[in-house]
């Protein structure tokens, strides 16, 4: 890679070096078997040991959170306070 600013050129070394890489966009939730591009594979990559990433009661609490408390934290927690729920956690 020569000039730091020669992105292209750069890129080009990486894709002619079959070093670049691209997400694949999943057609399914994460679990134990993925769907992507209308065919199905076993995922040995995930972070899911558990399986409690799709578990009914997970969701269903997910949910219920997003209901009472919403999906963002607004601000760092000294500036605006934080939820009941993080309080109780800590």
């Amino acid at each position: 890679m020569n000039h730091p600013f020669n992105l292209q050129a750069d890129l080009a070394l990486i894709k002619a070096a079959n070093l670049y890489r691209q997400r694949q966009v999943l057609d399914s939730p994460q679990g134990i078997e993925i769907e992507s591009d209308g065919k199905c594979y076993v995922n040995f990559s995930s972070n899911d040991y558990l399986g409690l990433s799709n578990h009914p009661e997970i969701t269903k609490a997910f949910r219920q959170a997003t209901d009472q408390y919403g999906v963002g934290s607004g601000a760092a927690h000294l500036v605006c306070g934080h939820s009941a729920a993080h309080h109780a956690l800590e």
